[in-house]
């Protein structure tokens, strides 16, 4: 297991939960009015952070890639709006009493990212991530058999996020410059959005907001850059597990900011629960035998820029 890959991985699932409480404190916004400031503050803030690590190439080199094959934008016409609509979730939801849907969306979509792991790029599985798999299959089935619809935040993430990451696995758009050239592609909406309906009067209306404001944008660049860190370094199975822990933060916050969890709904939560601590045990197991699970995954921040000669002719050999 990679272990750099799983403390980033930690590290954005606390920021995440980090930044609903913020987005709840930021009442005089609406959420769309908090994804627009979220994207002009996190924009900038990626690309200097690429700058102070130098590695502003991953920006860069996708702009080449995109000019050599401007075939790759029908990629970013599907990946660019999924992404936007999940960051503007976690502005909406904490202001609108939906926290809850959306850490069960966030604990059904590890589920999903271990099938597809499993049966689409064909990693292993240990018997405790199976297990650990059973558990919480069985415990979304029942709230599904329990409630008998499946709310659309819950599809959103569930549906959407693991088929998010699938098209950028496939066709190469999996860095962090891809992500960036995401959010600078949803730049004039999120302009609009902020500045609509008084947006930048409420966002300069009093020191606490626009202190929120920095912080929310601050709190943005660490958990998108190690959410997507983390789905490049972890095979898909183990990347899948440790997110369960996302949603058990987020579902703290939101009982926190007054949600609750209905009596009959705790054997949900029971069983999901259950899996995480499953998969935290297969973690230290994994650790102590210093195994690995699945293809050996890369390691971006050790990655050097190839020669311009290479660089082109990988450019060039590039399809979608």
């Amino acid at each position: 297991m990679n272990q750099r890959g799983v403390v980033i991985s930690l590290l954005s699932s606390l920021t995440f939960a980090i930044f609903t409480f913020v987005a709840a404190a930021l009442d005089p916004l609406s959420g769309l009015q908090i994804w627009g400031w979220r994207l002009l503050l996190t924009i900038p803030g990626i690309l200097i952070a690429m700058l102070i690590v130098k590695r502003f190439y991953w920006f860069t080199d996708e702009y080449r890639r995109i000019k050599n094959n401007p075939r790759i934008l029908l990629v970013y016409l599907f990946t660019g709006p999924m992404l936007g609509a999940q960051m503007w979730l976690f502005g909406w939801a904490p202001q609108n009493g939906y926290t809850l849907e959306v850490s069960l969306g966030y604990f059904l979509l590890p589920l999903v990212m271990v099938l597809v792991g499993r049966f689409l790029f064909n990693e292993q599985m240990t018997f405790l991530a199976w297990v650990s798999t059973v558990v919480a299959s069985t415990a979304v089935t029942y709230e599904f058999i329990r409630t008998g619809v499946v709310g659309w935040v819950v599809v959103l993430i569930a549906v959407g996020y693991p088929a998010y990451f699938v098209v950028r696995r496939l066709t190469k758009t999996d860095g962090v410059g891809a992500l960036t050239w995401e959010l600078v592609f949803a730049l004039p909406f999120a302009a609009y959005y902020a500045f609509a309906e008084g947006g930048l009067i409420h966002a300069i209306s009093s020191l606490r907001t626009t202190s929120l404001l920095l912080l929310l944008g601050a709190l943005s660049i660490v958990g998108l850059i190690t959410y997507v860190l983390a789905a490049k370094l972890l095979p898909y199975v183990i990347f899948g597990l440790l997110s369960y822990i996302e949603p058990v933060l987020v579902t703290i916050a939101a009982l926190m900011l007054g949600e609750r969890i209905a009596p009959e709904q705790f054997p949900t939560y029971m069983g999901i629960w259950l899996a995480v601590a499953i998969m935290a045990l297969d973690a230290v197991f994994a650790v102590i035998a210093k195994r690995r699970h699945g293809i050996s995954p890369v390691r971006p921040w050790r990655r050097r820029r190839a020669a311009k000669r290479t660089v082109k002719a990988e450019l060039n050999s590039i399809s979608v």
